[in-house]
């Protein structure tokens, strides 16, 4: 069975994600060309239905979580790719031609329509109703749910941009680059993430936790509230009027 009908099968739900052929995911990128990239993700380059992860250590990392999860508010994952091949280099000021080794880590997901929600929520001419905006909500909880509760893990970059919309605008989380399992509450030496919806604790002194995907949380559904994006006093702490209701998330 060729790779192409392998897919179609992991696509359909029989088959488990599994290793692609990089000559497999070449083509459906059409090798990887500008019209196919949608965007930059936390790992590296992302392509219509592919990511192209740039570290070795975030890819294992983020392998291990991807093949844990499965979930209707979580991104779908397909399969990865993981390949060396040599290709022909001329050194620079030299006419010799040496072979450069080439590493290709690639994970393939759902292709997800209607794009992130920070898309959304920044062009007005799109703006939610109400209804919309409490489902919106409640799938990322729903999500983050499953991720903490079944899974134990901590998301730690949550944010609208790792956020995309599928059909009926069901919200399903993704870039789990920096994500970890829960070994109750530790530290990083060097916090990473976007100031506004990281966790103060996690700002400051590196602290890990499910509380921190819950301040993330509370940002970005003050966010969709707002219709834009708030900005945090000192402290990393938001506090804004709400149709009549004071909200506070910290």
């Amino acid at each position: 069975m060729d790779d192409a009908s392998v897919l179609e099968l992991i696509l359909e739900g029989k088959e488990n994600p599994t290793n692609l052929s990089l000559a497999l995911l070449q083509k459906i990128t059409n090798d990887f060309s500008e019209e196919r990239k949608i965007g930059q993700g936390g790992l590296g380059e992302v392509y219509k239905r592919i990511v192209n992860p740039i570290d070795d250590q975030q890819f294992n990392r983020e392998f291990k979580i991807l093949t844990k999860i499965d979930h209707q508010n979580v991104v779908r994952f397909l399969g990865f790719c993981s390949n060396s091949y040599q290709i022909p280099t001329k050194e620079a000021q030299s006419e010799e031609i040496n072979l450069a080794s080439v590493k290709a880590k690639l994970f393939c997901f759902e292709y997800i329509s209607k794009g992130s929600l920070d898309q959304h929520i920044s062009d007005e001419l799109r703006g939610f109703d109400w209804e919309t905006r409490y489902e919106i909500i409640m799938g990322i909880c729903q999500g983050l749910c499953y991720l903490h509760n079944e899974k134990n893990i901590i998301h730690m970059d949550l944010k609208p941009a790792n956020i995309l919309l599928g059909d009926k605008m069901v919200p399903k989380l993704t870039d789990f680059g920096l994500s970890r399992p829960n070994k109750n509450s530790r530290t990083m030496a060097q916090p990473i993430g976007t100031r506004g919806y990281i966790a103060p604790e996690y700002e400051k002194d590196g602290a890990i936790s499910f509380k921190a995907d819950i301040y993330s949380l509370g940002a970005i559904s003050i966010e969709l509230v707002m219709g834009c994006k708030g900005v945090p006093h000192k402290n990393n702490i938001y506090c804004t009027w709400v149709d009549s209701f004071f909200m506070v998330a910290s």
